[in-house]
């Protein structure tokens, strides 16, 4: 039979192991779906593909929120995300009409998809987080 101290030190070992899991998730997470500027596209059959510029997604507690402008017009998106890089979203066309996008993160910074009108029209799409890397002409540090 285990004694008092050692559940305790299972019990506290718990907890940290638990606080860790959350830090390392929230990591993933911010690194997955990382707030401010995205670049984009979708692909039509007969239009080809249609980039979307400017584009602004803001994440948060597994809910999507965003805006953008495309060939179409202004719109706004909203919808979820999940820990294994799931994504639902809903582009709603100011004025206009709604688009659903349904889509995965690549593991690589890049959530691909298929977006659709009903059973109308549809097609693929991508979505990325604007580069963070230095620009190519910024100067390299002595370490």
């Amino acid at each position: 039979m285990a004694s008092s101290g050692t559940r305790t030190t299972w019990r506290s070992l718990a907890r940290l192991l638990h606080s860790f899991a959350l830090i390392l998730l929230f990591t993933i997470r911010s690194f997955m779906y990382p707030s401010g500027p995205w670049r984009g596209y979708w692909e039509q059959a007969g239009l080809g593909r249609q980039l979307m510029a400017p584009l602004t997604l803001r994440f948060a507690e597994g809910r999507i929120e965003g805006e953008g402008d495309d060939c179409v017009g202004p719109f706004t998106f909203s919808g979820r995300y999940d820990d294994r890089g799931v994504v639902a979203l809903v582009k709603q066309y100011l004025g206009r009409h709604q688009v659903l996008y349904r889509g995965e993160h690549d593991g690589e910074g890049t959530i691909f998809g298929v977006w659709s009108i009903g059973d109308w029209v549809g097609g693929v799409f991508a979505l990325s987080p604007e580069s963070r890397r230095a620009p190519t002409d910024a100067p390299i540090r002595e370490l």
